[in-house]
């Protein structure tokens, strides 16, 4: 993950986004789920790009015990805060935390060495074209029939529903960070997300879908939607 966006409060304070985003744990709920019908109880090897502060990473090993994630972020304060989230699990060796930079790692894998690769909320941090570099190199590790899953923020095709939607998440910051005297998570959390509606950065769901069928992966598709979030899966 080349640029680093999560190094202030917003990063320090990251469990308070939940009060912003309502569907929060639903859409990791969602994504775990989805690992844990592809996995089907059996030992399988995943890849994590940007685990944060260990939530998701914690809701998929939860509900799959017998999954391996090796999990790669390059946030030094996020990953302070996963260590916590994860110790019993980093204890016994459910996963591996990594601090790295995404696509370097990636490239360092061998080709088809993972069943799953998954993610959430972290891809549409990324810019376009290194976005793009990522995408290549997760459909290179990935095994034959090997799954990848994507809980994130995907604009609309439509610029006017899309437009609703933020107008929405802008209002809900405005409200609850307001309602409780967090006035710097609302400058914060309202500058990242205006960031990425940059040309360069945003997150469409019909060019990803697009990009992902041009580079091989089978079987595109939304599984979830609630407001700005999505949950995309394909398979190699």
């Amino acid at each position: 993950m080349k640029s680093k966006r999560f190094h202030g409060k917003i990063g320090e304070e990251y469990n308070l986004f939940k009060l912003v985003c309502p569907h929060y744990e639903e859409l990791q709920e969602k994504l775990a789920e989805k690992i844990k019908s592809f996995s089907n109880n059996k030992e399988t090897k995943a890849i994590e790009i940007g685990f944060g502060s260990g939530y998701t990473t914690a809701i998929v090993l939860e509900k799959n015990p017998k999954i391996k994630i090796v999990a790669i972020d390059n946030e030094p304060t996020m990953i302070k805060q996963a260590e916590i989230v994860l110790k019993l699990f980093i204890d016994n060796k459910s996963v591996t935390l990594v601090e790295s930079d995404a696509l370097t790692y990636l490239k360092s894998l061998n080709k088809e060495s993972f069943d799953i690769l998954f993610s959430g909320l972290t891809l549409h941090n990324f810019k376009k074209e290194y976005r793009s570099f990522v995408i290549k190199e997760i459909y290179r590790v990935l095994k034959k029939r090997g799954l990848f899953i994507n809980a994130d923020k995907y604009a609309l095709d439509s610029e006017l529903k899309h437009k609703k939607d933020l107008d929405w998440q802008l209002e809900m910051m405005d409200r609850e960070y307001t309602k409780t005297g967090r006035l710097d998570l609302k400058e914060g959390w309202t500058k990242h997300y205006l960031e990425d509606e940059k040309p360069e950065v945003i997150l469409k769901e019909g060019e990803s879908k697009k990009e992902m069928k041009e580079i091989g992966f089978n079987n595109v598709e939304t599984i979830y939607r609630n407001h700005m979030e999505a949950i995309l899966i394909a398979r190699k």
